[in-house]
């Protein structure tokens, strides 16, 4: 019989031992189902933001007029930590434009850095408008390409003149040349096209006057330039002849053979008139 209290004490010691088991194990479910919930919340593990740069640009697209220039505000922005010095580069510009980052190389880190971006044209930069890609660089980071919108539309060049005379005096019957001069006020090349010469007035002496021996436009014959088009106009003073153009291709004026305009346009002096068209070259 006394067997009987010990059947009874054994079983239960078993119990006790397994509830403690489960406790334990309850335990430790919660505790590691813990640990991966902070991990979540504090940022650190796979879910973490990566170290780089990012760039944002203001504004996004500029307009301008062929030999001005436009400005655009880069901001590098780092993330997940990063650290050091971002290089700017630009590419896409159009033919005849250049840039400038000022500065060229920024230190960004904790904190944003800016750079001034400026574009400039010239009178020869085609028009249109045109993607300008824009990185930062820093090592082994890179950024995403922003892109940069620029429009070139057409600038407004300050008028140049012509002028000349005959290169000798004029005589009844013959034709005298006219050496061509241009006057580009401008700081870059015109292609001129389209010249013409006309008289537009006539001062007879005082004594064809006086005797009314009259002289008119109608007297005179105007040849105009033959050569080939454009002509080149550099900024400053230039002419056909300097332009390399045969003396036979000038224009030409040619007082007609007539009994009258003999005496009557005789000594007489001749107001002449230009036209042409120049374009940026």
């Amino acid at each position: 019989m006394p067997s009987i209290p010990e059947l009874f004490h054994s079983p239960l010691r078993i119990v006790r031992a397994g509830a403690k088991v489960l406790l334990a194990g309850l335990l430790l479910v919660t505790l590691t189902s813990g640990v991966v919930l902070a991990a979540s919340s504090n940022g650190n593990g796979n879910q973490s933001t990566p170290k780089g740069i990012t760039l944002q640009l203001a504004p996004s697209s500029r307009s301008v007029t062929q030999g001005t220039s436009a400005s655009y505000n880069v901001v590098v922005q780092p993330t997940g930590g990063f650290a050091g010095n971002v290089s700017l580069t630009i590419s896409g510009l159009p033919a005849g434009a250049t840039a400038s980052f000022s500065p060229a190389v920024v230190a960004a880190g904790p904190g944003s850095a800016s750079s001034n971006l400026v574009v400039s044209t010239t009178s020869a930069t085609p028009l249109g408008t045109y993607s300008l890609s824009l990185k930062g660089t820093s090592g082994t980071q890179q950024s995403a390409v922003v892109v940069a919108s620029l429009t070139v539309t057409a600038g407004q060049h300050q008028t140049f003149t012509i002028s000349g005379g005959p290169t000798g005096l004029l005589a009844p019957g013959y034709g005298v040349s006219i050496n061509l001069q241009l006057a580009n006020p401008g700081n870059s090349s015109l292609n001129v096209t389209g010249l013409t010469v006309s008289v537009t007035g006539i001062t007879r002496t005082a004594q064809a006057v006086a005797n009314n021996r009259p002289c008119n436009p109608s007297d005179y014959v105007i040849t105009q330039f033959s050569g080939s088009y454009p002509i080149a106009a550099p900024p400053g003073n230039s002419s056909l002849s300097t332009s390399g153009i045969p003396a036979n291709q000038w224009p030409q004026i040619k007082m007609l053979n007539s009994s009258l305009n003999q005496d009557g346009c005789k000594g007489a002096t001749l107001q002449l008139s230009y036209s042409g068209t120049g374009q940026g070259n």
